[in-house]
């Protein structure tokens, strides 16, 4: 499920010719003093185990860069996450908890980002692909009379997002929107673009290769973040469509890992339910029902169906990196590659979902290659909000509130598991009786990683405690177990300190007896990496 790493290969296959590659002449490299380019790719739902789907991003940044296992999203749901990259702060701060009202975009004031940051810095900055959602439908909070589908927020000097939905009659070529695979409306700058019958991972590879020309050879450092949709759910239906939620992909892709993927991440090879019993789980999730064979039919069609959306996103890839390479910033750029939360496939009767704290939903990948950026894995946690004060930290450049911890200078060198990695979200089938000590806002669960431990508290009441040494799988909740009395006490202590933390006051450092050094923190990444191809035959 998770382990990338021991996952079979896949053939890198030539790129489609919807843009002429780069010329055999590439430019000399820039001449150009101070910080170095950011390059991001961020895709939407993906799982750290379908890194395996995606050769092209794996032999371009994995192989010559650093590949951090241990990367979580705090709150593994599109919206708040993207809103805690883009502020560099937790839900509990920026205070977008879901997608829909009275959160998404609507909530979200987006008029001091990362963006205006590193423009502050002397940072040319582009942004291309999907925002936060309900953009281009609720009114922005920074601009109430603005324009919702053209509107441009601050800090962006090349603007290529794609609204939700833009007000026109359906038959107009602009009625496209950000969940239609082959109907993708773009705003650029301003000023809308119908992109019907173009798949959009083309279309956002190609609008991310303009902007990307336009900053190259120029004086300025640039930062450009460039947002898939793969292999999020998308219109439009498809006859081999489960009723769940899968992506739209072309029909060059379609049927490649039928035979790879004989069932889903998440169901095990004899098809019996992961969890026999559930009893030991807060009731959002014991609720869940066995997935008999139907739905186990329909997850593995999903988990296919995902795996094909980002092989063909990979291969439109593989062009960004060629015109990278031939611009003649590649030497002065970093390259990351991450996702905005995991999800779930199966596990723990989950067959399909994120939000909640279990691995394949708050684990994300995050591949970083670049000058400075050694080759190699790490272990030591990082979060989304680490990976925005990391890329402040390259830039020379500040927000006023941030509460994520830069990694640049540690690049080098690694401490092993030493503090606490938040978790919180807000599910909405949780009821908050806000008399649950430490739930007085919207939350409904919080949570605190370390190497060995997962510990989750929820506004109803309901207390999970997983050791991730002896249930690599979190099939067991130890939360009422005697023998772990003093490890909760220690846990406890540091979620107290996490569920309304800000700033600084975020790095929550570890007692003795919940750090791991570097080969300890190793040991317990490879036991859940081999435990879960045994369970699950990966």
């Amino acid at each position: 499920m998770l382990a990338a790493c021991g996952a079979p290969e896949v053939a890198i296959a030539p790129e489609p010719a919807a843009r002429p590659a780069p010329g055999e002449v590439t430019v000399p490299p820039v001449e150009r003093a101070g910080q170095p380019n950011v390059l991001m790719v961020m895709t939407d739902d993906m799982r750290y185990d379908e890194l395996r789907y995606l050769p092209h991003v794996r032999e371009f940044i994995a192989d010559r860069g650093t590949d951090f296992t241990n990367s979580f999203a705090p709150t593994p749901l599109c919206c708040p996450n993207r809103a805690s990259f883009l502020t560099g702060e937790f839900p509990h701060n920026h205070g977008v908890w879901w997608h829909e009202e009275p959160w998404g975009y609507g909530s979200f004031d987006d008029s001091r980002t990362l963006a205006g940051a590193l423009q502050h810095a002397g940072y040319s900055t582009g942004y291309v692909g999907k925002y936060l959602n309900r953009y281009g439908i609720a009114a922005p909070k920074a601009a109430p009379g603005a324009a919702p589908s053209t509107y441009v927020p601050a800090g962006w000097d090349e603007w290529r997002a794609t609204p939700d939905a833009v007000p026109v009659p359906s038959w107009d070529p602009l009625a496209g929107s950000t969940y239609d695979y082959f109907d993708t409306t773009v705003n650029v700058n301003g000023t809308l673009e119908p992109h019907q019958g173009e798949y959009s991972s083309q279309v956002l590879v190609n609008e991310g290769i303009d902007v990307l020309d336009r900053f190259a050879g120029g004086t300025e450092p640039w930062f450009l973040q460039i947002n898939s949709l793969a292999p999020h759910h998308g219109a439009p239906f498809e006859p081999d469509d489960p009723f769940l939620e899968t992506p739209a992909r072309p029909d060059w892709v379609k049927d490649r890992f039928d035979a790879e993927i004989p069932r889903a991440p998440g169901i095990p090879p004899n098809g019996v339910s992961p969890e026999a019993d559930v009893s030991d789980k807060a009731e959002i999730t014991s609720r869940h029902r066995d997935p008999g064979p139907g739905a186990q039919h329909a997850v593995r069609e999903t988990a296919r169906q995902r795996a094909e959306s980002l092989f063909a996103l990979d291969r439109h890839l593989a062009r960004l990196f060629r015109e990278l390479k031939a611009s003649g910033e590649y030497d002065d750029t970093v390259v990351v590659f991450t996702s905005d939360n995991g999800y779930l496939l199966g596990e723990h009767r989950w067959v399909s979902g994120k939000v909640i704290g279990f691995e394949p939903s708050y684990r994300v990948p995050l591949l970083i290659a670049g000058p400075g950026v050694p080759a190699g894995e790490r272990v030591d946690p990082v979060t989304t909000v680490d990976l925005t004060a990391s890329i402040l930290d390259w830039a020379d450049a500040r927000l006023r509130k941030a509460d994520g911890i830069s990694f640049v200078d540690d690049l080098e060198g690694s401490s092993g598991w030493t503090r606490a990695i938040g978790y919180e979200s807000y599910l909405p089938s949780i009821a908050n009786l806000h008399d649950v000590r430490g739930f007085d806002g919207p939350q409904t669960a919080i949570g605190i990683r370390t190497a060995q431990y997962f510990y989750v508290k929820y506004s109803s009441g309901e207390v999970e405690l997983f050791d991730l040494e002896r249930d690599p799988l979190e099939m067991e909740s130890r939360a009422d177990d005697p023998a772990y009395a003093d490890v909760r006490r220690d846990l406890n202590a540091a979620w107290r300190k996490f569920h309304d933390c800000a700033g600084a006051h975020c790095d929550i450092a570890l007692p003795p007896s919940l750090s791991a050094d570097e080969d300890r923190a190793t040991e317990l990444r490879n036991r859940l990496q081999t435990s879960t191809r045994e369970f699950y035959g990966d």
